[in-house]
């Protein structure tokens, strides 16, 4: 009988400590682009996002989620490669992040509907800058871009969300960046990101 008890104690305590964490993989889209306080025109470029999160419940409408993510972020703006200003063409900076964000998730009602907010760290993996119809017989001029690039991004985050009964879930988040990524020059990223994924 004492056994018994052992057992279903076990088995209770399990569950329960089951029922508190959970965990996940997610995938989407980023619309980012860099609030530049110079005379370059940034615009908002494509990239995309994926990896895994983990959640703890710390109450009953309270979650507390991490999450550790590959982020393709980045911006563009114009170049003219010609005289012509009709020969313009796109110049694309593009920043390869792993991203480990801290959310802070609260339900207004038990189940359903969330809204998350905390802050996030980023480590630049690689920065590659290309140019749209660039002439293949004009060689361009060698720069080490990557040297000029912090490799930590510093920010904010806050987000929307909805998770259905059957574990899948949906994240509309804006990211804001408090640190310049590129050295001596005011650089801050920002950016919308869309994802689903999947809580296990």
């Amino acid at each position: 009988m004492k056994r018994l008890f052992f057992i279903t104690c076990c088995l209770l305590t399990f569950v329960s400590i089951k029922a508190q964490w959970g965990f996940g993989i997610k995938g989407g889209i980023a619309s980012t682009t860099q609030r530049l306080d110079d005379h370059w025109n940034s615009k908002s470029k494509l990239g995309l996002l994926a990896g895994g999160l983990i959640t703890y419940g710390l109450g009953e409408n309270i979650d507390l989620q991490g999450e550790l993510y590959y982020a393709n972020r980045g911006h563009k703006t114009d170049i003219w490669l010609g005289l012509d200003a009709s020969q313009s063409s796109d110049w694309y900076f593009t920043y390869h992040y792993l991203c480990l964000p801290v959310m802070l998730k609260y339900f207004p009602v038990k189940e359903g509907f969330y809204v998350a907010a905390g802050p996030h760290l980023g480590y630049l993996l690689d920065y590659k800058n290309d140019i749209k119809n660039w002439p293949s017989n004009e060689p361009r001029e060698k720069i080490d871009w990557e040297s000029e690039c912090n490799r930590i991004d510093f920010g904010l985050s806050a987000s929307l969300g909805a998770i259905l009964n059957n574990g899948i879930f949906i994240d509309a988040r804006y990211n804001l960046g408090l640190t310049d990524a590129i050295k001596d020059r005011k650089s801050k990223n920002r950016g919308f990101e869309l994802s689903v994924g999947y809580l296990f």
